[in-house]
């Protein structure tokens, strides 16, 4: 039973995925007959992760406010494991990591609770002031800066950065009504009010169609690199990116969230570039420790880091941008 009733817009949206996934299954499939087997099984599994990730996130739409809230909890949990089993040197305390551990499940009790300001202000404070004191009273500060550098920037970005998501749907049910029966809504009006299910679709759906989009055009067009951290990024991957999720965001403003066309395609074009600047900034991450891929949690597609890199940018920037157009 869901937490709050499913607007049809919401419904629409989920089957609108589903579909547009089989779709991409059955040309995945074409695509990869008569290629080297160890292709193929690769292409394979990255569609079955895309599979599970992609139903997560809608059953997590459906069910509601709580469910939302903690599937994000759980990715910061998740990522934090991730990090920490990278080869870092020297490695990670382990008290340390448990008492970041914590601090992810407080953050996101405060955020279930709409403690926002709590979330906001002292997350950032809490995740320097924490490790500090248990390395301190440890007496463990040989790498200190180093331990603290690495555990401050991975809970800032997965833990602050997508926390802004579950921040976006606990916001008061009035900056994105919803309403069940598409018939009641105002055909003049901004949106056909789709809830903190909307928003919560709209930022994951933008953010990942950015990232499909920058590879495929970057693959087919791309000449001129964009920086040497990440080689097959090109800016002509980035640009073509940016003109497809700008106007795909239009569109789905229009179902979804309580902002204007132009409003929707403006933040499709600040989420390209925010999508872009997380991916790079893990990708950096990464080549300083001398890794590929941070996991393989996501057959196919690497580990939770690599699959939420851009959402540790854009999540932020979406919330603070819908706030200031819907205030």
């Amino acid at each position: 039973m869901p937490l709050f009733p499913i607007p049809s817009h919401v419904q629409f949206a989920a089957m609108v995925a589903v579909s547009a996934l089989l779709v991409g299954t059955c040309v995945r499939l074409v695509a990869i007959r008569g290629q080297a087997p160890e292709i193929a099984q690769s292409r394979l599994r990255s569609l079955k992760s895309w599979w599970i990730v992609t139903l997560v996130v809608i059953a997590s739409a459906l069910l509601g406010r709580l469910a939302m809230v903690a599937v994000v909890g759980m990715v910061s949990c998740l990522a934090l494991r991730e990090f920490v089993a990278l080869p870092l040197a020297p490695a990670m305390p382990l008290s340390v990591t448990r008492s970041m551990y914590g601090l992810i499940v407080i953050s996101y009790v405060a955020v279930a609770m709409q403690w926002a300001s709590f979330f906001v202000i002292a997350v950032p404070l809490l995740s320097i002031a924490i490790p500090s004191l248990v390395l301190i009273v440890s007496g463990q500060v040989d790498a200190f800066l180093r331990h603290i550098g690495r555990i401050t920037f991975v809970v800032m970005v997965t833990t602050y950065g997508i926390g802004h998501i579950a921040l976006l749907v606990t916001l008061p049910e009035s900056t994105n009504p919803q309403s069940v029966n598409p018939g009641a809504v105002n055909p003049g009006a901004v949106n056909p009010a789709s809830g903190p299910a909307g928003l919560f679709l709209f930022l994951i759906a933008v953010t990942e169609i950015n990232d499909i989009a920058q590879a495929m055009v970057g693959r087919r067009f791309g000449r001129r690199k964009l920086t040497p951290v990440s080689p097959k990024k090109t800016w002509e991957g980035f640009g073509g990116g940016m003109v497809v999720t700008s106007l795909i965001a239009m569109l789905l403003g229009h179902w979804l969230i309580a902002m204007t066309p132009l409003q929707s395609f403006i933040a499709g074009i600040l989420m390209s570039i925010a999508g872009q600047i997380g991916d790079l900034n893990m990708s950096a991450m990464k080549r300083e420790i001398g890794v590929k891929d941070s996991g393989n949690l996501l057959p196919g597609q690497g580990g939770i880091l690599d699959r939420i890199d851009s959402l540790t940018f854009t999540a932020p920037l979406f919330f603070y941008y819908f706030q200031w157009m819907t205030r």
